[in-house]
């Protein structure tokens, strides 16, 4: 009876177990959802959107949550939710495209820049559960106030390579001293087309970032209105 008694408690100890593997991938993770009217609710959130019998095409729109105080759990539909917080980092819901072939998902991303901030850069990791070569990654993407609600666009598409320095030295013109570092390709500020480093595109975009909302906050304090 020993090895049946333990397997019990194995399977006792699954349904009760909690974890964050990835903004995608968790169970009975203690977050605060933030909806789209800017409701917030604590509770517990398990979202199966990597798992070992499914491609990223299977997502579903719908995620489970037991609210604080509570003991069962609510269908949430991801469409209704801005994204969460998730200990002191913000996973906002964005729709992208991860393979860049078309097929766009709803999903979690972190968001590695402020709030207010005007251009928004975002991380994704997957943990390898839900891809095709089962190996741990890292992507990054973009929205900015003229991008449609939701959308966020992968850093590695063609809105931004090849072509890096003249691409996004458009996207900042407004700003000419930065636009320039970028189109001169100085250090620190050009993504090549093709690298093994995935540190690359974060720290570039967040240089970019950082200098463009500078720019942008001094240009408001000496005209006072923008």
């Amino acid at each position: 009876m020993k090895p049946i008694f333990i397997v019990l408690l194995l399977l006792a100890g699954c349904k009760t177990s909690s974890y964050f593997l990835t903004p995608n991938e968790m169970q009975r993770a203690g977050v605060t959802l933030v909806y789209t009217d800017s409701r917030e609710a604590k509770g517990l959130l398990t979202v199966s959107h990597e798992n070992y019998n499914s491609i990223h095409s299977t997502y579903d729109k719908y995620i489970d949550f037991i609210p604080e105080g509570k003991d069962s759990s609510i269908r949430v539909s991801m469409l209704d939710l801005a994204g969460y917080w998730h200990e002191s980092d913000f996973y906002a819901l964005r729709k992208v495209d991860i393979t860049m072939d078309g097929n766009e998902m709803v999903i979690f991303l972190k968001r590695l820049t402020d709030s207010n901030s005007r251009i928004q850069l975002y991380e994704l990791h997957e943990s390898g559960r839900g891809n095709q070569t089962g190996e741990e990654k890292y992507s990054y993407y973009l929205s900015f106030s003229s991008t449609p609600p939701l959308v966020a666009i992968n850093t590695r598409s063609v809105r931004f390579l090849p072509d890096f320095d003249r691409k996004m030295s458009l996207i900042v013109s407004d700003c000419p001293k930065l636009a320039n570092k970028i189109l001169s390709r100085e250090n620190g500020y050009n993504i090549p087309m093709a690298s093994f480093n995935r540190k690359i595109h974060p720290e570039v975009m967040m240089r970019i970032i950082r200098e463009y909302n500078q720019c942008l906050d001094t240009t408001v304090k000496v005209n006072g209105t923008r």
